[in-house]
């Protein structure tokens, strides 16, 4: 029953707002104006095309409504609104119905008008993952983005799209701050100074906020590998050893009571809201680490622009539910498998001597499933629907 309630307002409410303003503004023109939503509040897609559209004055012409799920932001550039994506507004609604373009990363707002044009930016370019029926493209999605011609027969699968739908090659926003300077993001998190640094970025596997759970098993620790304390000591001790700081950043979805993991003096644990607090822009993070542990998520793949070392943690395939994309998996990886501790601790060692095994097949995988390797994704974007 509140299961119920709770639907009924962030949903039903918003809808029935739309359908009285449409028929008040359905002969109207439509409006120089921009819906964005973003996966975690603009740490994807939605976030990047934002700030490209603010850094080059957009805003002077299109109103940018920004739909957030968490608080709404106290301060914002000229000519931008913020609404709370899941509670009913009729501001919120009216723009809905006058908007041109609708992006989402997450949680789509469909069209209300056919002459609109809607594109899902996704909040994961590619990944290992199988997430077929996972993610619902609404019919009145116009275009998704994919990285290259390579990943359409893989994405038709995962996504089903509806025969009007059309998956469009141009590359994605986030990746552009992959090609920006360097913001020193590790010194938001330490003052200290390490010879390697290493970042840790599991999937999710249980929460979302509706008891969700892709695991057949509870981790003990909150993230694979890891069977018990002694095991995280041994970790962070040999860490110590060997000069290299490993920060293990977590999925922002993630239930905050399955983490059991804490900072250790060469482990630095970053959760949702640390991120949040700390102003952390992950994708320009990532260009100040030395390698990159993941498993089945897109991260692997976006890493993969840096051509820095990666290691895929398998230890907990086989009670992963949703499985892999592929029956050939290693296809589509170019780096260290980790099934245990020991093979943990290995890949470590190896990037501790600048060992790098996988150069060249990373580099080959890259050019397969990126089309655009650079800095100008949001451009393209901007291009496209000519702004």
């Amino acid at each position: 029953m509140k299961q119920l309630i709770h639907v009924i307002y962030q949903y039903k409410f918003d809808l029935i707002l739309q359908k009285l303003l449409l028929f008040f503004l359905k002969r109207k023109p439509l409006g120089d104006i921009i819906i964005i939503e973003s996966h975690n509040d603009f740490d994807s897609n939605g976030g990047a095309f934002y700030d490209y559209l603010i850094k080059n004055g957009y805003n002077k012409k299109y109103k940018i409504v920004w739909l957030v799920k968490n608080c709404l932001p106290k301060e914002l550039p000229e000519n931008v609104k913020a609404y709370s994506l899941f509670t009913p507004s009729l501001k919120k609604n009216y723009y809905i119905c006058r908007a041109k373009y609708l992006t989402a990363d997450c949680e789509v707002t469909g069209k209300v008008r056919n002459e609109q044009v809607s594109l899902y930016l996704t909040h994961g370019a590619f990944s290992l993952k199988n997430s077929h029926g996972r993610i619902n493209i609404p019919e009145s999605v116009d275009y998704i983005l994919i990285p290259s011609e390579y990943t359409r027969g893989f994405q038709e699968k995962q996504y089903n799209p509806f025969s009007s739908t059309k998956m469009v090659v141009l590359g994605f926003p986030v990746h552009d701050m992959l090609f920006s300077e360097l913001a020193n993001e590790i010194q938001k998190i330490t003052s200290k100074e390490h010879r390697k640094v290493i970042i840790w970025m599991p999937t999710f596997r249980k929460g979302g906020g509706y008891n969700r759970n892709d695991s057949n098993i509870e981790l003990p620790l909150g993230i694979p590998v890891l069977e018990n304390e002694k095991q995280y000591d041994e970790l962070n001790k040999y860490l110590k050893q060997l000069d290299i700081l490993l920060i293990i950043k977590m999925h922002p979805m993630q239930e905050k009571s399955s983490i059991k993991i804490s900072d250790k003096s060469n482990i630095l644990v970053l959760r949702g809201e640390d991120v949040k607090r700390l102003g952390i822009n992950t994708y320009q993070l990532l260009k100040e680490t030395d390698a990159l542990i993941s498993d089945y998520s897109s991260i692997s793949f976006d890493y993969l622009l840096l051509n820095k070392p990666i290691a895929y943690v398998f230890s907990d395939l086989a009670e992963y539910k949703n499985g892999l994309i592929s029956d050939a998996p290693e296809e589509l990886m170019a780096g260290f498998i980790i099934n245990n501790f020991m093979e943990l601790l290995d890949f470590i060692d190896g990037i501790s001597s600048s060992t790098d095994e996988y150069n060249e097949k990373r580099a080959e995988l890259r050019n397969r499933i990126f089309e655009f390797c650079d800095g100008n994704s949001a451009k393209r974007l901007v291009d496209f629907l000519d702004l």
